[in-house]
């Protein structure tokens, strides 16, 4: 059962960015680093300091803030340590969109908050927090330095240029 993957509800996103429903820290913790992509032992396992069990996520998905990832929407993984792609960053593109500003805060939300839980962990709880908080692509793209000084600081050079690179693609994909 803890193979399961979920992903944020409507509701789930809106306490990250307000705190309205004012879930306890143990709820926050597991709602940030659920990304649709990373299985419940996955998470389990980085937040085992904490002592967190399933039954939080079967909290929060009672509560309506997660629910279980469809099958199919994300793009296969290949190498779990590598970050990701502009191509796995950006969720698949509809030929005839009248929203483009949406699908590139879309595609530097995703970008940001897989990155940040690839490469950072629990270290980038608040980065985590800005980009939940961020309501528009200048507001991410604001927070581009700050990726860039974490990463720099627990990755070291060559994982840290790679990743803006992709980043500097998306944020110039996203504002032109």
């Amino acid at each position: 059962m803890t193979t399961s993957i979920y992903q944020k509800t409507e509701k789930g996103q809106d306490e990250i960015r307000t705190r309205a429903n004012h879930l306890d820290q143990r709820h926050r913790a597991v709602l940030l680093m659920i990304n649709g992509e990373k299985t419940c032992d996955d998470i389990l396992v980085q937040l085992q300091p904490l002592g967190m069990t399933h039954a939080v996520f079967d909290e929060l998905e009672d509560g309506g803030y997660i629910r279980p990832h469809a099958a199919g929407t994300t793009a296969a993984k290949t190498e779990p340590a590598s970050a990701p792609t502009a191509a796995e960053a950006a969720p698949a593109q509809a030929t005839t969109s009248k929203e483009p500003a949406a699908e590139g805060y879309q595609r530097l939300y995703r970008f940001y908050t897989e990155t940040i839980s690839r490469y950072l962990g629990l270290r980038g709880y608040l980065l985590e927090m800005k980009v939940e908080k961020a309501g528009n692509v200048a507001e991410l793209v604001a927070l581009r330095d700050t990726l860039k000084a974490a990463l720099s600081k627990t990755r070291g050079e060559p994982d840290t240029s790679n990743v803006i690179a992709q980043l500097d693609l998306l944020i110039d994909e996203a504002t032109s």
